[in-house]
């Protein structure tokens, strides 16, 4: 038993004010239901407080038998022996509040069905669908708008009961030729769909009175062969299956039970006949936003994965980025002795051969002082390796080669704005940094200060 006391109180003050005044309830003159755009997202889940825009048709059962559209004999189209004077009245009339809308992927039905004894015993079988024969609702759809009189390969039939069982049928265009039966559709389609049901009251327990049960359908447009736009029109049949009595009580022969009480929003007792359908048409528009995504949803989700791979990218990059400024260090770790600034007129002779080797490329670094310097060009002047590189620098400094040329570049830029050969602007691309943000962070993670601060500093020296 699924009792929601915030839904029963929102749908009886709905269902209230529906029934004084709905402006679509009455539809005398009308020359189709309108069924608007929605922009909002809906979510099938039985609860439709997100259903802000909606056709809202409220109808209820007045009938008193059985009423056919009067285009046959009913006794021609049901068993022999079926008695339709023994179908049994319902034990409480229902009252329908009918609700849709649509987007560009779906059209949205939802029923919210005010009935006092919720019935579902029959289970279907793939032989025999017989859920009409339980509490629930049916969905009649002509998707082109051209059938006269009876259902052909445009047509649907969507059935759904109280507890979330579905059949849908298709007008079947060998029953139409063969002209044997007053609605030829065939059963067992595959037509996927989203649904959900919900209800306030309990299934078949006759010693409560339930209050009420909700029915909410999702139907793609491309599962019914539509490529919607606002104006398109096609017809519609909505009925209720109404059913108060349990199986033991009533007489059931093949499909047919005198437990059924079934009627339409038309006043009908029997359907199928799209002659006998409303016309409705779709209104509104998506925003331009919603149009492009729809003509591009395809293409969406390759946008969605470069995008994330390039945000990815960028990330990475940056975290390098900080990874390298840490690996800095400070210029009171490094040791001052003349390995970072050579003598050219140096003897060679009093050097070891790793200090020959960082000499080179620190006259290198000195000469190319403008341009941007990488690990492999000063390794390839040297006439050493990348790993030989690496392992000097890291024995001799406990440096990497791109922090060895950053520090020494730092030491150039520091002399520089000494001497006041030029601004912290002309220093930034005098020295090849290219990105005057960087710099001004791998400077100040050396010197402990910015180089604005270090400006200020030599100004008041």
């Amino acid at each position: 038993m699924k009792y929601q006391r915030q839904i029963k109180i929102l749908f009886y003050i709905c269902g209230f004010f529906l029934k004084l005044s709905d402006p679509l309830s009455s539809q005398v003159g009308y020359n189709a239901l309108h069924i608007p755009y929605t922009s909002n997202k809906i979510i099938i889940d039985g609860n439709l407080s997100d259903w802000d825009t909606s056709l809202k048709y409220y109808f209820k059962d007045t009938l008193t038998s059985f009423v056919s559209t009067g285009d046959y004999e009913l006794k021609e189209l049901y068993p022999p022996q079926f008695d339709f004077l023994q179908i049994k009245n319902p034990k409480s009339k229902n009252e329908i509040l009918f609700q849709a809308c649509w987007n560009l992927s779906s059209i949205y039905f939802a029923f919210t069905v005010w009935d006092k004894h919720l019935v579902a015993e029959i289970e279907s079988r793939i032989d025999k669908p017989r859920i009409h024969m339980n509490d629930g609702i049916e969905i009649y759809i002509d998707t082109k708008n051209d059938s006269p009189a009876k259902m052909d390969i445009n047509d649907y039939q969507f059935i759904v009961d109280i507890k979330g069982e579905t059949i849908v049928f298709r007008g079947d265009r060998k029953e139409i030729i063969a002209d044997t039966t007053a609605v030829p559709k065939d059963y067992d389609q595959n037509v996927l769909f989203q649904l959900s049901t919900n209800y306030i009251g309990t299934i078949n327990d006759e010693t409560v009175e339930d209050s009420l049960y909700i029915i909410e359908i999702a139907i793609p447009f491309a599962a019914i062969g539509l490529v919607p736009k606002s104006g398109d029109k096609f017809k519609l049949d909505i009925c209720i299956n109404d059913v108060d009595y349990f199986r033991n009580s009533g007489v059931e022969i093949e499909e047919i039970s005198t437990n059924i009480w079934s009627f339409n929003w038309s006043g009908y007792s029997d359907f199928g006949y799209p002659n006998y359908w409303k016309l409705a048409e779709l209104t509104g528009n998506p925003t331009m936003l919603e149009s492009f995504s729809e003509k591009y949803k395809k293409e969406w989700l390759w946008i969605y994965i470069t995008t994330l791979l390039l945000v990815i990218i960028v990330i990475a990059l940056l975290l390098y980025r900080i990874y390298k400024i840490r690996q800095i260090p400070s210029h009171e770790e490094i040791n001052k002795s003349s390995i970072l600034f050579f003598d050219k007129n140096l003897d060679d002779n009093i050097l070891s051969y790793n200090q020959k080797i960082l000499k080179s490329i620190s006259n290198f670094i000195v000469e190319k002082r403008n341009e941007a310097i990488h690990s492999e060009d000063a390794a390839r002047v040297a006439g050493i390796s990348l790993r030989t590189f690496q392992r000097i620098t890291r024995e001799e400094l406990n440096l990497t080669p791109t922090n060895y040329i950053y520090v020494i570049k730092l030491k150039l830029v520091a002399e520089y704005l000494k001497n006041k050969e030029g601004n912290i602007t002309d220093a930034t691309y005098e020295f090849g940094f290219s990105d005057p943000s960087y710099f001004s962070k791998i400077f100040k993670k050396y010197y402990g200060i910015s180089p604005t601060d270090f400006v200020k500093n030599i100004a008041n020296h």
